[in-house]
């Protein structure tokens, strides 16, 4: 007779792609857990839908847990409270607290609620309740335990969103899926100004020009090109109706990033690492993830008894610099391929280094 988790299993493996990418955290989430008990009273009644235009978000759902996300949009320092509840009308709130939005983080609010059933739909919203302001309602999910029987996992993968490329169609339609999450392998946004990689004569017309406008070197430039992207309507709905699972690849930082540095970085822009700092710091804002409070971003989920997905770093912790082939070529013209090869074959370059392999394989 074939066991039921068995047959789940090869079941999920025949209908599912596979995928592998390289993934981080806010520095600023709060956590939640049984000290916030269930509270109907201050429910926002005649609350009005204003004062956090860039949405809603939740990231990083494990079986007993999920990050909350909002940005309080009024410019100023306050206390917002959170609810998160298995109805949308909130009439029975399963988690209740208070968060505060302030400008050391760009009035974003990441919190990480815990305690929480496994494999359940949530509902959750913000709001202030001094000026009666609530966001929309946010729809996230719990992943299933090894005790609850599912069969698939539903996954909408997605990367490379350049804002001035294109429209983000594509981030409607998963909104109105069935996928259970959504798994963003990185290039959230793009570091480029106006006119630079992704424009042409045909995405001109769009108005879709990169905000500021220059390329982004500062933490208050990488908070507006965040800010910006969120801004887009089809990415809110779909960090409303989803949770996220995420990586950062290079363009959160710079074109072609590594350990030390990236192509599109020149000395005259300034100190690289202070550049990579500023990244690391808007992301962690926009993009809360459940890693700690350091570089170290890899981590992993499991979705039951039949998946587990690993998120990994490939760019900033370990990565070499990318090998160039103009850097074998002589004077004469000549390409070196001796050298080319030896280096090529070197086990000493490294792509994600030896801690996270040492933790890929514990």
């Amino acid at each position: 007779m074939e066991n039921n988790n068995d047959f789940s299993r090869r079941r999920f493996l025949k209908n599912s792609l596979l995928v592998a990418g390289g993934v981080f955290i806010a520095p600023l989430i709060e956590s939640c857990s049984d000290d916030d008990k269930t509270d109907n009273s201050g429910a926002p009644v005649g609350m009005k839908n204003e004062g956090f235009e860039t949405g809603v978000a939740s990231f990083d759902p494990t079986e007993t847990g999920v990050i909350i996300w909002t940005r309080y949009s009024a410019g100023s320092d306050a206390e917002i409270t959170w609810e998160i509840s298995r109805d949308s009308s909130f009439t029975e709130v399963t988690r209740k607290g208070q968060a505060n939005a302030s400008s050391a983080n760009d009035f974003t609010i990441a919190v990480d609620v815990q305690n929480i059933t496994s494999n359940t739909k949530y509902y959750y919203r913000f709001y202030n309740a001094k000026t009666k302001q609530v966001t929309v309602t946010g729809e996230t999910r719990t992943l299933p335990s090894k005790t609850d029987l599912v069969n698939d996992v539903k996954m909408a993968v997605v990367s490379c969103s350049n804002f001035p490329a294109g429209l983000f169609n594509v981030y409607a339609a998963i909104a109105s899926s069935d996928a259970d999450v959504v798994v963003h392998l990185g290039d959230y946004i793009y570091e480029y100004a106006p006119g630079q990689y992704g424009t042409n004569p045909f995405t001109n017309p769009l108005g879709r020009e990169h905000k500021p406008a220059k390329e982004i070197t500062s933490l208050s430039d990488y908070r507006e090109r965040y800010r910006q992207y969120r801004g887009d309507k089809n990415l809110q709905l779909l960090h409303q109706k989803k949770p996220f699972i995420c990586v950062w690849d290079d363009h959160e930082f710079a074109n072609d990033t590594y350990k030390s540095g990236a192509e599109n970085h020149q000395p005259s822009e300034g100190d690289f690492q202070m550049r990579k700092m500023a990244a690391f710091q808007a992301y962690s804002e926009y993009i809360p993830l459940k890693t700690g409070k350091d570089l170290r971003i890899y981590r992993s989920f499991n979705f039951g008894n039949i998946l587990s997905l690993y998120m990994m770093d490939t760019r900033v912790i370990a990565r070499d610099k990318q090998m160039s082939y103009a850097d074998y070529i002589d004077n004469g013209g000549n390409f070196d391929q001796t050298k080319f090869r030896t280096d090529l074959l070197s086990a000493s370059r490294k792509l994600i280094g030896n801690e996270q392999m040492t933790w890929l394989g514990s």
